[in-house]
């Protein structure tokens, strides 16, 4: 099931006043930031949620954990969708570690599942198996091919895009930028919560901060993603010949491996937005 929102020192320990969280998210964060969000003083949310203004407080600078009750209210006072009240419930527990990237390669890289790709690829269609901080575990050649440079960014996709600091390779290639920059800040935000206390998703944090695009989208929006709707199209330029054309994205689970998921990208016609 795809759930999402419409887009729109220490990293995990800053900004604890103002209206949005420019680190790593935690709770007491996260409650300002959509309290915000809804332009309400602290006593009146406090009163939506049956609880005093100072507990409130005391959950927003994470000096108090919510009760399930309240957390239920949080959820429903401030109107959350399905993505955000996950989001909202995976920061209130423990955080997730995210295995190495060399482990769920070698966990992911079966004999048939090498066959899966090559065979996929010489039917025209690009897949490629990535864990939630969109590193590429296992990719065919189909899939790399439509993202010249990914190894100069670790072989991870948000890199490529946000291309923070370095040569812009995908500018030339994405043509909706503003939807893939959205969807990738709401799908990141997602994995970042869960994950929020692995190293490696710290680094990626911290690299993705040098891109303005990418801190612009944080500080900004509240939306969260944790799948793709299939006819949600992405749009790109081929990058030999510089046509454009648009790609159906599909991802899905890989039983036994829930740090990974397949995704399969069908090129089709160009249905983008006018070309200047």
């Amino acid at each position: 099931m795809t759930w999402t929102t419409d887009p729109a020192h220490h990293p995990r320990r800053r900004n604890r006043s103002g209206s949005h969280c420019s680190g790593i998210p935690d709770l007491g964060c996260w409650a300002r930031q959509i309290r915000d969000r809804h332009k309400l003083a602290r006593p009146r949310a406090a009163a939506h949620l049956h609880i005093g203004a100072d507990m409130l407080k005391k959950i927003e600078h994470n000096q108090a954990a919510p009760s399930p009750a309240v957390l239920d209210r949080i959820v429903t006072a401030y109107d959350l969708d399905r993505a955000q009240e996950r989001y909202t419930r995976d920061l209130a527990r423990p955080p997730v570690p995210l295995p190495p990237i060399e482990e769920l390669r070698t966990r992911t890289a079966t004999p048939e599942r090498w066959v899966r790709l090559a065979s996929l690829g010489e039917r025209g269609i690009a897949c490629a198996y990535i864990d939630p901080l969109w590193n590429l575990v296992l990719a065919n050649d189909r899939f790399t091919a439509g993202l010249p440079s990914i190894e100069q960014f670790s072989d991870n996709i948000a890199l490529w895009f946000f291309h923070p600091g370095t040569t812009p390779a995908s500018e030339h290639i994405v043509v909706d930028r503003d939807s893939v920059a959205a969807y990738l800040v709401a799908t990141l935000r997602g994995a970042l919560g869960r994950h929020r206390d692995t190293p490696r998703v710290l680094a990626l944090f911290q690299n993705l901060r040098g891109s303005a695009t990418f801190n612009s989208l944080w500080n900004s929006s509240i939306a969260v993603a944790y799948g793709r709707r299939p006819d949600d199209l992405v749009h790109l330029r081929d990058p030999n010949t510089g046509k454009p054309y648009s790609e159906r994205v599909q991802l899905g689970y890989v039983p036994g491996t829930p740090d990974v998921r397949f995704c399969m990208s069908y090129r089709q016609p160009y249905n983008g937005p006018a070309l200047s």
